[in-house]
């Protein structure tokens, strides 16, 4: 109650629960969205299991985290730069 809250490792990858698998046509699996119910519910079942992990998730808490698609932007620079 008084004591402080263990705070999430950096050096271990993030959990992605924005999206779902779902069983589409002919018997294929496809990631869908999730809602933020649903993403709500899985987390707090994951947070259980992991509770020094972070999340990849819509719902701004202290332990979500958005994506990273910093990596894209590195390979288009390196792109333009063998370009030219």
């Amino acid at each position: 109650m008084f004591g402080k809250k263990p705070k999430p490792r950096r050096d271990l990858p993030a959990i992605d629960i924005t999206k779902k698998p779902v069983k589409g046509m002919f018997g294929r699996t496809k990631m869908v969205p999730t809602t933020k119910k649903e993403q709500r519910q899985m987390k707090a079942v994951l947070m259980k299991k992991y509770p020094d992990r972070y999340f990849v998730d819509d719902l701004k808490e202290y332990n979500s985290v958005k994506q990273d698609l910093s990596w894209i932007d590195r390979i288009e620079e390196f792109d333009a730069f063998m370009d030219d």
